[in-house]
């Protein structure tokens, strides 16, 4: 009679080759990107579109969104924190600009309110 072979040897440094993986498992899912540090990037480059250059509405929204995004991005459980950032810096230079420009408006000698329209005139 013959004898049948020996069982494989098991253990803990006895594993599947590595890259195996048992049939019907799933990889494990890559960390996704924030949302919040989409919006933010996206709105504050909304803010950037001229017609929003009066009124920085974009731009707040985008530094918000921005630092939302920031703060889900510390842990390392989400990517985007470029974005975050971008979106935060980008959107807090809009919003500076625009309050600078209406400050700008307000103490200029040669604008004034006329109703609800500003007049400039020049020298």
């Amino acid at each position: 009679m013959s004898m049948p072979p020996p069982p494989p040897p098991s253990g803990p440094e006895f594993g599947p080759p590595p890259g195996f993986q048992p049939y019907g498992a799933m990889p494990p899912a890559a960390p996704r990107n924030s949302s919040m540090a989409v919006a933010g990037l996206v709105l504050s480059l909304v803010g950037l579109v001229p017609c929003f250059w009066i009124f920085q509405l974009p731009g707040l929204l985008g530094a918000i969104f921005g630092a939302v995004g920031l703060s889900q991005t510390k842990d390392g459980t989400q990517r985007g924190r470029g974005m975050a950032v971008a979106g935060l810096v980008i959107g807090l230079l809009l919003v500076v600009g625009c309050g600078a420009f209406w400050i700008w408006l307000a103490r200029s000698g040669n604008c004034q309110r006329n109703g609800s329209q500003w007049e400039c005139f020049t020298d």
